[in-house]
């Protein structure tokens, strides 16, 4: 019953804390204070001194473990078959107390107990291989992931949404630890890491006999850091890839190489469609990988000081166009951030977003009749329904306007742009 009794404190604290947008330490919070009024309703008389005002108290969110820490520093208890006491793994607020803490035995070779620390949709293929061959009992003995529940995307206001990754875990009922991890991690044998976005502490990675091995979708050296999808399509690279390296402490992405392949890219890919062929890639290699672990690490490669290339996280101000850039410029440009930013544009001293463009090469073969069109000429194709903007080398088109609401190029061109003596019109 008790087990039941903490599943439902930490579903309904979930619950709450993301309807009503609480705080992490606000969550931790209301679920000490909750299970601290249900062990006073069913501890015996000569226990209750565990749930005494002095004491504070979590709840495990994975074994249903009651975790109590008194004034005196650094002695956790945790309670996961009342009446009986156990010590708990470390000093926190219910994350790692259902963790084997005796297993300190290094593994020299699979199944592996593996922590996996992911945030997003490129991490979900690799959590599914590794999941799936945990189900298979060939590789993967312990798999526990490490993940934000939310997180926070700035567009027109703060948007709290639910982590892809954590999403998964609650379907399949795996186990997550709240990231930052506070205390002492044992009895694991490797971490893997995808796209996680947080910069992991030398500590934490010293806690794992074989390291923490990242998979990331350049061909490192070139393009360490947050957005390397984005910028390959960015810069026009015709062969990108996927590479598995070890991490390092206090810096992102320098790490020694186990393993890498490259991918060519699909003419006209987008982020999405990229990420996707490189997400399936770095969860098939991440698996060789674990199934010769010690071998790769010891014929690993130091990475080279040539060809390095960084780049930083995408914002909302690489979508404005400049119309003095080439269409295949312009078209690389919504093609790695027109998902996430649609390119924007001014108009008549509005902003304007433009989306669902066209193949630039598609648009050199229009007829669009404009004598001496200036950069940032908009006019109206009615063949193909399309708004026609000049640029330096030619022509883009869109099939997609928003400026107070979205609407079609054929409405905006009825609404804003026909009529009498309006004459040559312009985005700048």
């Amino acid at each position: 019953m008790w087990h039941y009794t903490t599943q439902w404190i930490s579903h309904i604290v979930r619950t709450s804390s993301i309807e009503y947008g609480w705080s992490d330490r606000t969550a931790r919070h209301a679920c000490s204070a909750f299970t601290a009024m249900a062990v006073r309703s069913v501890l015996p008389s000569h226990m209750k001194s565990f749930a005494a005002p002095q004491t504070s108290s979590a709840v495990c969110f994975h074994c249903g473990g009651f975790v109590t820490t008194t004034k005196k520093k650094n002695s956790p208890e945790c309670q996961t078959n009342l009446p009986t006491l156990k010590p708990a793994t470390q000093l926190h607020t219910g994350q790692l107390c259902c963790t084997d803490s005796s297993a300190d035995d290094v593994r020299g070779g699979p199944p592996w107990r593996v922590m996996f620390f992911g945030s997003d949709n490129f991490s979900i293929s690799s959590l599914k291989a590794l999941h799936r061959n945990r189900e298979e009992g060939k590789l993967i003995d312990i798999l526990h992931i490490v993940c934000p529940e939310t997180k926070y995307i700035k567009r027109r206001g703060r948007t709290r949404v639910i982590s892809p990754i954590w999403q998964y875990c609650h379907d399949n009922g795996l186990t997550t630890i709240p990231w930052p991890i506070r205390g002492e991690v044992r009895g694991y044998d490797v971490g893997v890491l995808s796209s996680f976005g947080h910069l992991v502490p030398g500590s934490l990675i010293d806690s794992f006999p074989y390291g923490i091995a990242n998979i990331h979708p350049s061909l490192l050296p070139r393009w360490r850091g947050a957005s390397p999808i984005n910028h390959a399509i960015l810069e026009g690279d015709n062969t990108t890839g996927v590479s598995i390296m070890r991490i390092m402490a206090k810096r992102f992405d320098v790490g020694p190489i186990l393993l890498q392949e490259s991918v060519e890219i699909p003419e006209r890919s987008t982020t999405e469609s990229l990420q996707e062929i490189l997400a399936s890639k770095g969860a098939d290699m991440i698996l060789q990988v674990l199934a010769d672990l010690p071998t790769f690490i010891a014929k690993s490669r130091k990475q080279t000081d040539e060809g390095v290339t960084l780049c930083g996280k995408i914002v909302a101000s690489m979508s404005l166009i400049n119309w003095n850039k080439s269409c295949s410029e312009i078209d690389r440009l919504h093609r790695a951030i027109g998902h996430q930013f649609p390119l924007e544009t001014s108009w008549r001293g509005s902003q304007i977003r433009l989306s669902q463009m066209a193949d630039p090469k598609d648009t050199a073969a229009w007829d669009i009749d404009v004598i001496d069109p200036a950069l940032g000429e908009v006019c109206y194709n009615k063949a193909n329904q399309q708004i026609c903007v000049r640029c330096k080398d030619g022509w883009v088109s869109f099939r997609e306007v928003t400026l107070k609401k979205k609407m079609t190029a054929q409405d905006f061109y009825n609404g804003y742009m026909s009529g009498q003596d309006r004459g040559r019109q312009y985005f700048v």
